[in-house]
C-alpha cells in the first residue's frame, strides 16, 4: 500500500490532470471556445424575454429569426445572419459576441431602471 502522501499525489493527478490530458486541450494549447450554437441560443433567451415574449422556442436561418415563446419574432445580427452559425466560423463567433454584449448592457440598464436596490456606478 502507498503511503498517505504518494496515494494524495495520484488522487491529485487523476482528478486534475487527468481530464486536461483526455480533452487534449492541455497538451495541445486549444482554447476551448463556447460553440456559437450556443451564444445564438443564449442571446435569443435574452432578446426574447427583452421583447417581452417569454424565452426562445426556436432559430429560423432561413429568416434570420428568432421564434420566441410569446408572437414575437425579433431578427438577429447581420453578422449572425449572414455567416454560417453551424460552422462558427471566427466573423460568426465575434457578431454573436457583440450581439451578447449588447444585449447584457441592454439587461443591465433595464434593471438598473426598475430595480432601485441595484447601486448605480
Amino acid at each position: 500500500m502507498l503511503p498517505t502522501s504518494k496515494r494524495q499525489l495520484v488522487v491529485f493527478a487523476v482528478v486534475l490532470i487527468l481530464p486536461a490530458l483526455r480533452s487534449a486541450g492541455f497538451l495541445s494549447g486549444t482554447v476551448v471556445h463556447h460553440d456559437c450554437m450556443d451564444t445564438l441560443v443564449d442571446c435569443g433567451e435574452m432578446k426574447c424575454r427583452l421583447e417581452g415574449s417569454g424565452g426562445l422556442q426556436d432559430y429560423d436561418p432561413n429568416s434570420c429569426r428568432l421564434e420566441c415563446k410569446g408572437s414575437a419574432r425579433p431578427s438577429v445580427p447581420d453578422g449572425v445572419c449572414r455567416g454560417d452559425v453551424r460552422n462558427c466560423t471566427k466573423f460568426v463567433r465575434e457578431s454573436l459576441d457583440n450581439w451578447q454584449h449588447g444585449l447584457q448592457r441592454r439587461i443591465n440598464e433595464v434593471l438598473g431602471e426598475w430595480c432601485t436596490c441595484l447601486s448605480k456606478k
